[in-house]
């Protein structure tokens, strides 16, 4: 999956998958870690937030099946 990077405090990259719905975000801390079942409009929404951090902590950490992969 090709990500993206983002301007964040706390993410450096992220990228998404709109046919399988997998998110993958890899954190300035260097985890990477996929994010499953996370509809669209949510992967818009965080691409969109002035700050992509805080959506990320508000409406993805802790709420979808996740799997760290690097």
């Amino acid at each position: 999956m090709t990500r993206q990077i983002v301007i964040s405090t706390g993410l450096k990259s992220v990228g998404y998958d709109a046919v399988a719905h997998v998110l993958e975000v890899e954190l300035q801390s260097g985890p990477i870690s996929r994010y499953f079942d996370v509809p669209p409009s949510v992967y818009e929404a965080l691409m969109a937030a002035p700050s992509k951090t805080r959506y990320f902590d508000d409406n993805v950490r802790g709420k979808y099946e996740h799997r760290e992969i690097g």
